[in-house]
């Protein structure tokens, strides 16, 4: 693509860029979820079909617009982190420069919105705002947590509770989880008996998928490039800190704010992270925190519980193991996004 945009029509080449990076790994969670959810309201019938899934476009559309908003905030999200490798690729940032990377993000948020806008006549002017509505909600929330966690990362003061990691928590991650499960029951029908139950589900699962990413960081990331300790070197508000900070005596908590404030040469990486380990592990942060998530995972499926029809709560329940899952998830092939037409 660098060649090309040399060689080819700039708008063209943007757009390949866009799309490319919408075929990139991940589990594709949550477009699934919406696809899966509706297909459990509707009775199965795109999971019954000999065809594959039997799907209305109005439908897929609305799964590849959550997937597009979900690209959209790890594009941003990669450049206020300055990470650099993303499913085993540089970053888009670190391959195409900051401002292309940002014009990327925003270009998949105008497209998330335009794919559910425009399938208005088939959904219905109603489930179409409601939706996007949804979709609306949850960017801004996710902009309040990583806003927050911005400012904490600058703050002169590193104070940092349990209480305001998991905040944050509810604020990055629920409400993604959120809007592809409401997407899912709104395409499927009236959604009213269902809000408040998707939304406690969404947070418990939220909540316990950033916490196992917490422990995953401590484990490195061969597909990423990653190695462990990265939430450490970048200075993120993450759970564990908050954790070591409570339980720490005082001598501790002050080597352990002076570690993650320390200016460094990339050869002191591995001594801070190893410190910062044994200090981790004294507190016992690692145990926690595996209770922590056995905790949230509870709290979902007890949600879940509650859920009728029983195909949509069996649904529920697979979710919890699928995205709660300690295994990597498996390359998706480069045409599981591009079979239908975005535009």
């Amino acid at each position: 693509l660098r060649v090309a945009a040399k060689q080819s029509d700039p708008l063209a080449v943007h757009e390949n860029i866009a799309y490319e990076w919408m075929a990139q790994g991940g589990k594709r969670s949550r477009p699934f979820i919406t696809l899966a959810v509706y297909d459990a309201l509707k009775g199965a019938p795109g999971t019954r079909s000999a065809d594959g899934l039997a799907l209305p476009d109005g439908v897929r559309r609305t799964a590849l617009a959550i997937e597009a908003f979900h690209k959209a905030s790890l594009v941003h999200d990669d450049i206020e982190d300055d990470d650099t490798f993303r499913y085993g690729r540089e970053t888009l940032h670190r391959q195409y420069g900051v401002p292309t990377a940002i014009n990327i993000g925003d270009y998949l948020l105008g497209l998330g919105y335009r794919l559910v806008g425009r399938e208005r006549k088939e959904l219905g002017g109603d489930c179409t705002a409601d939706i996007l509505n949804r979709m609306a909600d949850a960017h801004l929330k996710l902009s309040e947590g990583q806003g927050a966690e911005l400012l904490w990362r600058d703050a002169k003061d590193k104070t940092l509770t349990a209480l305001d990691a998991l905040k944050i928590y509810a604020l990055k991650t629920a409400p993604a989880f959120e809007a592809a499960l409401y997407a899912g029951v709104r395409l499927a029908g009236p959604a009213d008996d269902y809000e408040k139950k998707i939304a406690d589900f969404s947070k418990n699962l939220g909540v316990a998928f950033q916490i196992l990413n917490d422990l995953k960081d401590w484990e490195g990331d061969g597909d990423n490039k990653l190695v462990a300790g990265q939430d450490v070197l970048a200075a993120r508000p993450t759970l564990l800190l908050a954790l070591a900070l409570e339980a720490s005596a005082a001598t501790d908590r002050a080597e352990l704010l002076a570690l993650l404030c320390e200016r460094r040469e990339a050869s002191e990486a591995g001594r801070i992270v190893e410190r910062v380990r044994q200090l981790f592990t004294r507190t016992q942060v690692f145990a926690k925190a595996e209770k922590l998530i056995e905790k949230y995972r509870a709290r979902a499926e007890a949600v879940a519980d509650e859920i009728d029809p029983a195909e949509l709560r069996e649904l529920l329940y697979y979710l919890v193991d699928n995205v709660l899952d300690r295994q990597p998830p498996p390359e998706p092939g480069a045409t599981t996004l591009i079979q239908l037409a975005l535009v």
